[in-house]
């Protein structure tokens, strides 16, 4: 578990600057566009809005969001 944080540290040092679409959000996390818009609008995962239906995330609030996510289901079992 250690070893994944630290990993996770590590790569949202380098990976800081991206931004990733929605669509790339959801290739990368392997779910659907609608999946990745409700997690905006339950503002589970934050995101720019630079127009209508028309978003951005920074790659370091994706890792953010999949470490939450993960601690929490491993909390779960």
């Amino acid at each position: 578990m250690f070893q994944l944080l630290s990993f996770l540290d590590k790569l949202v040092k380098y990976l800081s600057d991206r931004i990733l679409t929605i669509e790339e959000v959801a290739k990368t996390m392997k779910v659907s566009l609608k999946t990745v818009y409700r997690w905006i609008s339950a503002r589970q995962l934050p995101a720019a809005k630079i127009g209508y239906k028309t978003y951005r995330v920074f790659e370091k609030d994706l890792i953010s969001f999949l470490r939450h996510h993960m601690l929490a289901s491993r909390r779960q079992r």
